[in-house]
């Protein structure tokens, strides 16, 4: 029998510099999708909403005890396992992460940071299979509500190939539509699981830099209307400053006057491909940092040996802990800075991915993180890069201005 867990799924928040306990992005956008013929894309769901129950327990027995064992199930979740459990059936392949989000977000799923596990084995290996499923659902907690996906396949040979995505809910989102006319308002309303001491809606749409809308925030309950008024992809994401510092919570796309692309085309991040031949991920994440500055034109960042301290302790405190956050145990970045007695205008981003491509990647293609990446007044960063015994990394970027 076989497993496994797509180690590649990219968690990433970023703590901006103008607001140090929370993000303010600024920067020029990308959606990260496929061109269309302009045809129904009727795969695409209608609208972005959570949770999605399940209508009917599944008629295989062995699917409902992995399932049950799973969590909450969800229909979009168990939408993107399936698909995962029959690629693994037809092609022996898993999908990546850039596929499995946006999976999610085409069966009409809000969901951020999901997880992916794949199994293959006999008909008799069913009980091996849930045990090594919550062994694997054991090894994260991101808080909220646990919701997961499972979809097991019989194939010849009296074989099977289970799929499940889990994720942890810490908000869910009112219908919003995936579809609308140009120039329309749009109001988002969402509920939060977790507390937050802050909330506001960020909107990436094709062209200009993303930015925050009035975004109104009480008693876990948000609402934020804001109007779709160029043609093309938008992404909009709600951030919340949670226990462990800001974190996406929920991401949507939408189309103004046009279709849903009907597959995936992964935008790199600045810099990626001559990144990925450098053998060191604190010099391979250094080069992609100043190849995206040089794309607005930017002063080159220099490196900083007491920023690299600070996010190396950063990196290592989120590996002991098993979790992205800009408080990992050893408090937020301004507490750390005033532990070594630095008085500066600084930021973080932290990240935990397979490779430094894919945590530059997702920190490059959120609306949330750029805003350090391209901050102008930065000029020094330091880097620090924990491995992890799965072979992931958990990174973390520490800006400041030191003249």
């Amino acid at each position: 029998m076989t497993q496994l867990a797509l180690c590649g799924t990219v968690a990433a928040c970023g703590s901006g510099a103008r607001s140090p306990d929370f993000p303010a992005p600024a920067s020029t956008p990308k959606t990260g999708v496929a061109a269309h013929d302009g045809a129904t894309n009727h795969a695409f769901a209608e609208t972005t909403e959570s949770p999605q129950p399940e209508a009917e327990a599944s008629s295989d027995p062995d699917e409902r005890t992995l399932s049950a064992a799973c969590g909450e199930g969800d229909a979009a979740l168990r939408t993107v396992a399936a698909h995962l459990a029959e690629q693994q059936t037809e092609a022996s392949r898993e999908l990546d992460v850039d596929a499995i989000s946006y999976a999610l977000r085409a069966a009409g799923a809000p969901y951020v940071w999901p997880r992916a596990w794949l199994f293959s084995g006999s008909e008799g290996e069913v009980a091996a299979a849930q045990s090594r499923m919550q062994h694997w659902l054991g090894g994260f907690s991101d808080g909220g509500a646990r919701r997961c996906g499972v979809s097991l396949v019989h194939q010849p040979g009296q074989r099977i190939s289970v799929g499940a995505v889990a994720v942890d809910a810490l908000a869910d989102l009112e219908p919003l539509p995936t579809r609308v006319r140009i120039g329309q308002w749009l109001e988002l309303r969402a509920t939060l699981h977790v507390p937050a001491s802050e909330a506001k809606l960020v909107v990436m749409g094709p062209r200009g830099a993303p930015h925050p809308v009035p975004t109104s925030f009480s008693n876990g309950k948000v609402r934020a209307r804001f109007n779709a008024d160029q043609p093309g992809a938008w992404l909009v994401q709600l951030l919340g400053d949670v226990e462990g510092g800001p974190r996406p919570l929920l991401e949507a796309l939408l189309f103004a006057g046009s279709e849903p692309p009907r597959g995936l085309m992964v935008t790199k991040a600045p810099g990626e491909e001559r990144a990925q031949t450098t053998i060191d991920p604190r010099a391979a994440l250094f080069q992609m940092v100043n190849a995206a500055r040089a794309t607005e034109r930017l002063a080159a960042l220099e490196p900083d040996d007491r920023l690299a301290a600070l996010a190396q302790s950063h990196a290592e405190a989120m590996r002991r802990a098993r979790k992205t956050a800009h408080d990992a145990g050893d408090g937020d970045l301004n507490f750390r800075l005033e532990q070594l007695g630095l008085e500066l205008t600084a930021g973080e981003n932290v990240a935990h991915a397979a490779s430094a491509a894919l945590a530059q990647r997702a920190l490059w293609a959120s609306p949330s993180h750029r805003e350090n990446l391209l901050f102008p007044s930065f000029n020094r960063l330091g880097i620090g890069v924990a491995p992890d015994p799965d072979g992931t990394l958990w990174v973390c970027q520490v800006f400041a201005n030191a003249r």
